[in-house]
């Protein structure tokens, strides 16, 4: 079977490609043309909620003991111990601490 001209299975694989690079320059033109955000295009009546930060100023350090039978408690329970860090300031350094454990579930259980 011989393949001549506009019979070839390949002859319009150029056009394909010219027509694909057409359509991204396209898109990435109309991406590159949409005005930022202004403040007169922002909503001024959206109904967020009051939020307020609250922190305690004297956060518990973990005892190591306290963070060992925790991590025992997660792992015997079939998951995985997860601590929460906080920082303190020693000798005017900041330092980690652990203030908490929390346990999650293990990334893969099969």
């Amino acid at each position: 079977m011989s393949f001549t001209g506009a019979n070839h299975p390949h002859f319009n694989k150029g056009n394909n490609m010219k027509n694909v690079m057409i359509v991204i320059t396209l898109m990435l033109t109309a991406c590159a043309s949409t005005p930022p955000p202004t403040a007169q295009n922002i909503p001024m009546n959206i109904n967020a909620p009051a939020v307020q930060l609250r922190y305690e100023a004297q956060v518990q350090q973990m005892s190591r003991q306290e963070v060992i039978n925790a991590t025992q408690d997660c792992e015997q329970a079939g998951m995985r111990a997860s601590p929460v860090m906080s920082k303190r300031q020693v000798s005017g350094m900041l330092s980690d601490i652990i203030i908490d454990v929390q346990c999650i579930p293990r990334y893969r259980i099969f």
